[in-house]
């Protein structure tokens, strides 16, 4: 009886890496799969940089079906996946968050530090 629930014990143990094998193994080819994972690339402006002026313009890229915010205002994105917006500074440093975000809940950001110097 001992021997029976041991030889149970191990088939039970090899399916579950089994299972576990193959689920893992379909996740990742799912992953790899999928060419239009969530990105966000800010272009300008550069992150730590000097301003003089009030307001700079803020812009970048991602999908085209993604939702960008900067500093919580939502921002239009056009069918090239490019977005842009004014943001007014305060003298001193200024910290812009920049925040993508799709339908599946996939979420990627960036924070940028501008120094104003009137």
């Amino acid at each position: 009886m001992k021997r029976w629930m041991r030889i149970l014990g191990m088939t039970a143990l090899v399916l579950g890496v089994l299972g576990m094998a193959v689920t893992v193994g379909c996740s990742k080819e799912k992953a790899d799969n999928n060419p239009t994972s969530l990105t966000l690339q800010v272009t300008e402006p550069q992150n730590e940089s000097v301003v003089h002026a009030s307001e700079i313009v803020v812009s970048g890229t991602t999908r085209s079906d993604a939702v960008v915010s900067i500093n919580d205002a939502v921002v239009e994105v056009d069918e090239e996946g490019k977005f842009s917006a004014t943001v007014t500074l305060e003298e001193g440093p200024n910290s812009i968050e920049v925040i993508a975000s799709d339908y599946e809940g996939n979420e990627t950001s960036q924070v940028l530090t501008l120094i104003y110097q009137p």
